[in-house]
């Protein structure tokens, strides 16, 4: 492998308003992207991509069934030409192209797709890093091939959330000879073989990871878009954001993930260029273990939700291109609704905790019955951001009584733990361009991190929109939910998550998906 300063890879973020940032006459010469991660891939396999250095990476290789607008949100055609959902949602039919092929030659047929849905819903399918993939086919029991371009996806309850799913990174569909492999084995990047324009040409864990352009791909879902720009993207891990940001000026690095506030001005004078775009889905939340401890009382995590002081968190640790989180659901998600009561309000937050009976002592923190009002948080530091703006939560919390204890996990006993309700809260988020985030990150039914049981006022709706086809009547259930998910307390909304980038004077061809994904494609008419 080339040592660290020479590989890198492509921007992770573009606003929406720019869409493609591409064009003839900014195109570098060179066929090389070098661009400097912030945190390492966690695997080279889509369905085990758990973060979004993970996700932008793994997307280049992996096509989906389908592909989401990154301005309307409208799905549209990429592996499969068309497609179809049964009147009850419990069935999905996706006729497919009859042109693609894997890179190892392998032509995409519909038990290719059956063989990738079966692996995923197996007994083997028990990491913690597959939880999002397998969690799109809750229910699935099976899908039929009645010829080699149409594929039936059948599950046994409404499941109208699949067709967005058949649009992400996680549900990408891999040739036959990695899906044959192990979970395991499908992490070393050349055991992953997809259909996109991109192979893996190199993977050094936690280090690299080297892409190569395939020849001859032609099935991208965007008539806009031909091929991708460069001929060799090559990603490596460069965790310091001065040092990334240094890298860009000095012509070692091409574009730069997660630049901080403090390094953005030297990027800049650079002639750097700077893009953002909020991610869809659940934004980054504080969600409590209801099952234990104190955020087991409702006026308790009410109190919370009412202490952060969300813009000052944006402000300090974050700065431009992101905003506060104003509902259980970020603003780029379908059916998102700003809700009154995700607020920052000192005195409310003191009013609740009084009611609740949580009186001041003499160091400032609150007791009840020889009881402090105290929790610990688990995170993991994937995101620069995480550690300044829970160490600021820390404080914000002391101002009303409560006294927040942080602990930082590696990613893998973070997703451990989380996986096993082993803490008092969880600072994570979730990046997903549909709604039923809602139901399989907060509900009893899915990952149900909060340990709760069964609420009647909320359950019962999420798992009606999940099977509601019509569009504005699911939109409607889906403004209900975050009201009361808020007023319940199962998720406490702090800020969103962007992608923020740093790309160099004359590199383009870069673009985000409306899930915030990279992709590396070129528009028409550019060179």
């Amino acid at each position: 492998m080339k040592t660290i300063t020479r590989v890198a890879a492509a921007v992770l973020a573009v606003s929406t308003a720019v869409g493609l940032a591409a064009c003839a006459d900014d195109a570098a010469d060179s066929d090389t992207l070098r661009y400097g991660l912030s945190s390492a891939p966690s695997c080279a396999d889509p369905a085990q991509a758990s973060t979004n250095q993970t996700v932008n990476v793994a997307r280049q290789v992996a096509d989906s069934l389908l592909d989401q607008d990154r301005r309307t949100g409208e799905l549209k055609p990429w592996l499969a030409e068309r497609y179809e959902a049964s009147p009850g949602g419990r069935s999905f039919t996706f006729t497919l192209r009859d042109d693609v092929t894997f890179s190892d030659g392998t032509p995409l047929t519909s038990d290719v797709v059956k063989k990738n849905f079966d692996a995923l819903t197996s007994d083997e399918s028990t990491s913690t890093r597959t939880l999002q993939a397998s969690g799109f086919l809750l229910g699935y029991e099976r899908t039929d091939t009645p010829d080699p371009r149409t594929a039936v996806v059948r599950f046994a309850d409404p499941n109208v959330q699949f067709l967005q799913a058949a649009a992400t990174t996680q549900l990408g569909i891999l040739a036959p000879s990695t899906v044959a492999r192990s979970f395991d084995e499908r992490c070393s990047g050349t055991a992953v073989i997809g259909s996109g324009p991109y192979t893996y040409s190199g993977w050094e864990q936690d280090r690299s990871a080297t892409l190569t352009r395939r020849d001859g791909y032609g099935w991208a879902p965007d008539v806009g878009l031909t091929t991708a720009r460069y001929r060799t993207v090559e990603f490596s891990v460069v965790p310091e954001s001065g040092v990334r940001a240094g890298s860009i000026g000095s012509g070692q690095l091409d574009a730069v993930a997660d630049p901080q506030p403090q390094d953005r001005e030297v990027l800049e004078s650079a002639g750097a260029t700077l893009t953002s775009r909020p991610n869809p889905g659940l934004p980054y939340v504080l969600q409590p273990n209801a099952s234990r401890g104190v955020l087991a009382d409702r006026e308790v995590r009410q109190a919370v939700t009412t202490a952060l002081n969300r813009p000052e968190l944006v402000e300090t640790a974050l700065g431009d291109g992101f905003t506060p989180a104003t509902s259980v659901l970020a603003s780029t998600t379908p059916g998102y609704r700003a809700d009154p009561r995700v607020r920052y309000d000192v005195a409310a937050a003191k009013k609740t905790l009084d009611a609740a009976g949580w009186r001041a002592t003499g160091d400032g923190i609150r007791e009840k019955g020889g009881r402090r009002l105290a929790f610990d948080v688990i995170y993991s530091p994937e995101f620069y951001g995480n550690k300044p703006i829970l160490e600021l939560v820390q404080r914000q919390l002391a101002a009303v009584g409560i006294d927040l204890s942080i602990t930082a996990l590696s990613n893998d006993d973070f997703l451990s733990r989380r996986s096993a309700g082993d803490f008092d809260a969880v600072y994570y988020n979730v990046t997903r361009a549909d709604p039923d985030i809602l139901r399989s990150r907060l509900g009893a039914d899915g990952t149900n991190y909060s340990q709760r049981g069964f609420d009647p006022q909320i359950d019962p709706l999420l798992s009606q929109q999940a099977g509601t086809a019509d569009r504005a009547q699911r939109l409607k259930i889906v403004d209900t939910l975050q009201a009361r998910l808020v007023d319940a307390g199962y998720a406490i909304p702090v800020v969103e998550l962007s992608q923020v980038a740093a790309v160099a004077s004359g590199f383009g061809g870069v673009g985000f998906d409306a899930s915030g994904v990279l992709r590396l494609q070129f528009p028409n008419g550019a060179s």
